[in-house]
């Protein structure tokens, strides 16, 4: 025989949420909220005997009302889909908003609390059990209303500590997780009401209609995370192939402004370089012609204290009479 779990919801409900197995509910509540319930009233919903199998999952939440007027909303969520706070802020509004009708004072609206029991982790925190109110951004002790109390439990980082049940909360929550058979036997054992819940787990073990609503339930979960894992990878391997084209675009143009960068760095590099070159070249081969030309004028100064007729002058050194005259001028 196939043991169904009380994390498949429909089992969950009908453990926690059938008439007669309030005593059930009441047990577990007040190990979570820890305060004293001394009654509890189960809404009636009618979700299971439609067979809503296909619809959102994590539909088949409990709401209950104590008899203070507390209203609390539990669910069991074996799916992450990334929006739990949202996801319970829309249902707490939902429950807190119909606790008065149109026209009634605000002043009739009831505390409510909600109740997420995950099968995953979702928070980044040490603790698997946290607990949200509203409170000032500064004075974080100062809070704005008791009327919103938000749990979540993260059923995976409580099994992962191994750890010895400290308190009834965690006995429920060895077997609600249901993977731990020697806790679970141990608290079934310490705890009569749990041993109760253990009882009813049997029962619809055995109860082919229940059996068969509650495995296609699982199989339902168990197509729809496949289908996610599928358009996962779908997207992984989309999303590499776009990011190898964007990479090959952005290394493109990155690589002509780096090659232009250094093409102009090198470019300046070897141009001073020949610059250089060329210049001692033209420097070396315009000083001989300046010395050559101061040469040929302090021949010029000589000859002409010598008295040395300018005709001769000219002829022996081959330059015009201009060219002699303006020597003559600007250096005697």
């Amino acid at each position: 025989m196939v043991q169904l779990t009380p994390k498949n919801d429909i089992i969950f409900k009908k453990i926690f949420g059938s008439k007669g197995n309030e005593v059930i509910l009441k047990d577990f509540l007040t190990s979570i909220i820890e305060e004293p319930i001394k009654e509890i009233e189960v809404e009636k919903d009618s979700k299971l005997e439609k067979e809503e199998l296909n619809d959102k999952v994590g539909i088949l939440d409990i709401k209950a009302k104590l008899d203070n007027g507390i209203q609390i909303n539990v669910e069991m969520q074996v799916i992450n889909q990334q929006n739990m706070e949202k996801r319970t802020l829309f249902y707490w509004g939902k429950l807190y908003t119909g606790s008065i009708h149109e026209g009634d004072p605000f002043y009739g609206l009831k505390k409510t609390i909600t109740i997420n029991l995950l099968d995953f982790n979702y928070f980044d925190t040490k603790e698997y059990h946290t607990k949200w109110h509203i409170v000032e951004d500064t004075e974080k002790d100062k809070v704005l209303t008791d009327v919103l109390e938000i749990h979540f439990i993260e059923l995976k980082k409580f099994i992962k500590s191994e750890r010895m049940p400290e308190n009834k909360k965690e006995e429920w929550l060895y077997f609600l997780d249901y993977s731990k058979g020697g806790m679970v036997e141990m608290v079934t054992k310490k705890n009569k009401v749990i041993e109760k819940a253990q009882e009813e787990l049997e029962y619809l073990t055995g109860d082919e209609a229940i059996k068969r609503k509650a495995e296609l339930r699982d199989k339902w979960i168990r197509d729809y995370k496949n289908g996610m894992d599928c358009a996962k990878m779908t997207g992984i391997e989309e999303g590499l192939r776009q990011g190898l084209e964007e990479g090959m675009k952005q290394g493109l143009e990155e690589g002509r402004k780096r090659g232009i960068e250094q093409g102009m760095k090198e470019g300046i590099e070897q141009g001073m370089k020949e610059g250089i070159e060329q210049g001692m070249k033209e420097g070396i081969e315009q000083g001989i012609q300046q010395g050559e030309e101061q040469k040929k004028i302090e021949i010029i100064k000589e000859m002409l204290k010598l008295g040395v007729n300018k005709e001769i002058i000219c002829k022996t050194l081959k330059i015009k009479e201009e060219e002699l005259e303006k020597i003559q001028k600007h250096n005697i």
